[in-house]
């Protein structure tokens, strides 16, 4: 079974529009290399779990989870944004995941502007390969 993160991921990797503005090379998963960390190189993004738990029980076996991913998008410019934001919105809206939260502001350690938005879905659960 795949990993939430390493869904979003695809799916974000896989969107022509999106990948026309981010560089598929600058989509990464928990973490974003030190080296990699630099203004010349935005926009990117960054995509982490924050939480799943396992719902909908029946004969005390869970038949779904429910999964927290945020996505953070490093840009140089607030137009920027902009553009990109709505169609990672649109990526996760059209696989099941609704935006719950957000912030955005500016990363003093590398001087890009941060947009991290929050999605939950509830996934089923691959009864045959657990």
């Amino acid at each position: 079974m795949m990993l939430p993160i390493q869904e979003v991921e695809t799916l974000l990797s896989e969107n022509e529009k999106l990948t026309s503005l981010v560089d598929i090379k600058r989509i990464f998963l928990v973490y974003v290399p030190e080296e990699d960390q630099d203004v010349q190189k935005a926009p990117m993004i960054r995509i982490n779990e924050l939480e799943s738990h396992r719902k909908d029980y029946a004969d005390d076996k869970a038949l779904t989870f429910e999964v927290d991913i945020q996505i953070d998008l490093w840009t140089k410019t607030v137009k920027d944004a902009q553009l990109i934001q709505p169609i990672i919105d649109q990526i996760m809206a059209d696989n099941d995941y609704q935006q719950y939260a957000s912030s955005f502001d500016r990363d003093p350690d590398i001087a890009l502007y941060r947009y991290a938005r929050r999605y939950r879905a509830t996934k089923l659960i691959d009864i045959q390969n657990i």
